[in-house]
């Protein structure tokens, strides 16, 4: 059991959460970060709070990093490529975690993305404004036709080389399993003719923020709208304490496409 545990502490770390110590305050911590704009550093000192009233612990498997960091470091600024940051998806937590983990741990190498998120959000009042201030970009899911305003936000984006936050399955899977990629994405960075490293990210979770939508929706009742008064109904429950979905682990592999 020691050997299993000192194994688990060397590969992975523990970056947020009720069993998470901060060596000093959230405000100090988040503001002395070596990246992120003063916005960025704000939203990083309410998530560490957040995570520490709603979850148990978020644990990085900081090992399956090292590899991608070994490419970066070997690469100049002009042959750097754009990098693509591939969660899994099960969980509206999902983009506020990886974000958290590229402010806190900036050793591994991932600077804050740019996201694409759904264009649901951008109608949401003051959640929109502070999503585009986060970093993200707007897509419509479930186009048919090519989306002319990704293809220029992404010829606008990677003009210089960056990283990029995007949910390859579209949408949140139902049943913790894998959903097949939406191409419209992939294809659009295929005729950038840029040169991309993917980064394909696991968040595996001991129980799922969403679960009591998720068993609404798969017993045909309507899905709950995104809204401002509900994420500030959400907000209340997490900070009194009524709302703990345990722990969460996160792990990549890298991959590479031209």
């Amino acid at each position: 059991h020691n050997s299993v545990k000192a194994d688990r502490n060397i590969s992975s770390i523990v970056v947020a959460g009720a069993e998470h110590t901060m060596p000093f305050s959230d405000f100090w911590w988040a503001l002395t970060q070596p990246q992120g704009s003063i916005f960025i550093r704000f939203l990083g000192w309410i998530l560490a709070k957040v995570f520490r009233h709603t979850v148990t612990e978020i644990e990085i498997d900081v090992a399956s990093f090292v590899e991608y960091a070994r490419a970066l470091s070997t690469l100049s600024n002009s042959d750097r490529p754009n990098v693509i940051i591939a969660p899994t998806h099960r969980s509206l937590y999902d983009f506020l975690i990886v974000s958290y983990i590229c402010f806190s741990l900036p050793e591994l190498g991932l600077e804050m993305p740019h996201i694409a998120a759904a264009s649901e959000f951008s109608r949401i009042p003051i959640i929109g404004w502070i999503a585009s201030k986060a970093g993200a970009f707007f897509v419509k899911r479930g186009e048919a036709k090519k989306d002319p305003n990704l293809s220029k936000n992404l010829s606008m984006i990677t003009q210089s080389p960056t990283f990029i936050e995007v949910f390859i399955e579209g949408k949140r899977s139902r049943h913790r399993t894998f959903l097949a990629p939406k191409t419209g994405f992939l294809r659009c960075l295929a005729e950038s003719n840029c040169n991309y490293i993917v980064l394909p990210m696991t968040i595996n979770y001991e129980d799922l923020p969403d679960q009591t939508s998720l068993l609404n929706e798969a017993n045909g009742n309507r899905g709950g709208e995104m809204s401002l008064s509900a994420l500030m109904n959400w907000s209340i429950q997490a900070f009194s304490g009524r709302i703990n979905v345990g722990g969460y682990s996160s792990q990549s592999q890298m991959q590479s496409m031209g």
